[in-house]
């Protein structure tokens, strides 16, 4: 029986211009890889996004992808860790059946998994939830008897662990410059 292939999270700063975003893409692309998210926003800083991959596939074809990221002159930093490491949340927006019998009950749902109808109409709600994947299974079984009508899932967004306190560094985000490469794959 072989190993399961390990998932891994590789978050990339990168410039804010089209043409970078196509060159990264292009990299996710020749790599042929096993992709479950893609998500790109702010990263916080002006100018600088922050593009978060999520792979299935062996360390080495990972490693050799972020060292093509390194090399582009419009990133500013590459993490990569296994996927158990960092904290990810999915989100997902449901559009359910509503009707006079149910609504308690659809309510009581809603309340249980901390979710919070966005849209209410008379014969069907919008409800917004967020959480980790089995979490979010569970959620859409549960609203499965009140008859889902449409439904929107996003990749997971995956944030890469803090990194520990080194001797004589600043706090995060206070003056520190980004590495190039702030972790490789452990072999």
């Amino acid at each position: 029986m072989s190993a399961p292939v390990p998932t891994w999270v590789v978050a990339v700063l990168i410039e804010d211009d089209l043409l970078a975003l196509n060159r990264a893409v292009g990299i996710v692309r020749r790599r042929n890889l096993a992709l479950s998210g893609l998500t790109l926003g702010p990263s916080g800083r002006a100018g600088i996004n922050r593009l978060v991959l999520t792979i299935t596939g062996d360390p080495a074809a990972t490693a050799r992808m972020a060292n093509h990221f390194s090399k582009m002159a419009e990133v500013r930093g590459v993490t990569v860790h296994p996927e158990s490491e960092c904290t990810a949340r999915e989100q997902a927006l449901v559009r359910v059946r509503v009707s006079a019998v149910t609504l308690s009950a659809l309510l009581d749902a809603v309340a249980l998994y901390d979710a919070r109808i966005v849209e209410e109409h008379p014969e069907d709600l919008t409800v917004e939830a967020t959480g980790t994947a089995p979490f979010m299974v569970s959620f859409l079984r549960a609203l499965e008897p009140f008859g889902v009508l449409d439904l929107v899932r996003g990749a997971a967004l995956s944030l890469p662990p803090r990194p520990g306190p080194v001797a004589g560094a600043p706090p995060a985000g206070v003056g520190a410059a980004l590495p190039r490469v702030a972790a490789a794959i452990p072999a």
